[in-house]
């Protein structure tokens, strides 16, 4: 959604299978090329925690667009009593005993991640140890390689200029969800597969920034623009009912 016009900038269909994070970077560029052949650029982009992960957040920054999208709730910027020498690129314990960048690891969906750890013999002698690292050797401490991404993130989300961008997300984007279930046939989707679903969705939202056109505008569209919408449904409506392998469980990405 364009939060300035409130027009849909770009709709499709994914399966829900998968997290809404990992279709942020397409949807993204897509809007991006669109916008381009009109001379248009995105400076931001406004998305609910949903979108939240350190890939989007560096993606974003390198194709410098400003990501308003709240941190998910388990990153926690500082660990509390282990402070961070940037610097160095290690951790102290409460101790004042270096944990030192050790290498690098990665889970079982390919996100990397950094390790931090004491040397075994600080931690040996340590009074603290029951406490801090009771069934290990040593303390140890992971972070995402995109930790400061993350927290360019979480400043911005706690700022108040965030705040006024949280409220604008949800009065653009919620209402239009809205309408396009109640009003435009997104209910439910009556297709089956995929691309059938993509079809859909688009033509709704064709419908939808028309009404919107012809509402702000207070007048006819020419015949050009008439006939570009037509010449879209057309392309759609001559392949809508052809069979496609079905697909369960369908999701919408605003």
């Amino acid at each position: 959604m364009d939060t300035a016009d409130g027009v849909i900038s770009s709709i499709q269909a994914d399966f829900a299978d998968g997290r809404d994070s990992q279709y942020l970077q397409d949807i993204s560029l897509k809007v991006q090329d669109r916008l381009s052949k009109t001379e248009l650029i995105m400076t931001d982009i406004l998305a609910d925690a949903g979108y939240s992960n350190g890939s989007n957040y560096d993606f974003l920054e390198k194709r410098k667009v400003t990501g308003w999208i709240p941190v998910f709730g388990k990153y926690k910027p500082l660990i509390e009593g282990f402070p961070y020498n940037k610097e160095k690129d290690e951790y102290s314990c409460p101790m004042n005993k270096p944990l030192p960048f050790k290498g690098f690891s990665t889970n079982k969906d390919g996100t990397v991640f950094k390790n931090y750890w004491t040397a075994p013999r600080d931690c040996k002698a340590c009074p603290m140890k029951s406490s801090c690292a009771p069934n290990r050797k040593c303390k140890s401490i992971t972070r995402t390689i995109y930790d400061e991404p993350y927290l360019r993130a979480y400043a911005r989300q706690h700022s108040e200029r965030g705040r006024q961008m949280k409220n604008l997300r949800q009065s653009t984007v919620e209402p239009v969800f809205g309408s396009l279930t109640q009003f435009y046939g997104l209910r439910k989707i009556g297709v089956l597969g995929k691309a059938g679903a993509h079809k859909v969705m688009l033509m709704a939202a064709i419908a939808f920034n028309l009404k919107k056109y012809l509402k702000k505008g207070g007048r006819k569209p020419s015949m050009g623009i008439l006939e570009a919408i037509m010449d879209v449904l057309q392309g759609h409506l001559t392949t809508f009912y052809r069979h496609i392998r079905p697909r369960p469980f369908l999701q919408m990405a605003l």
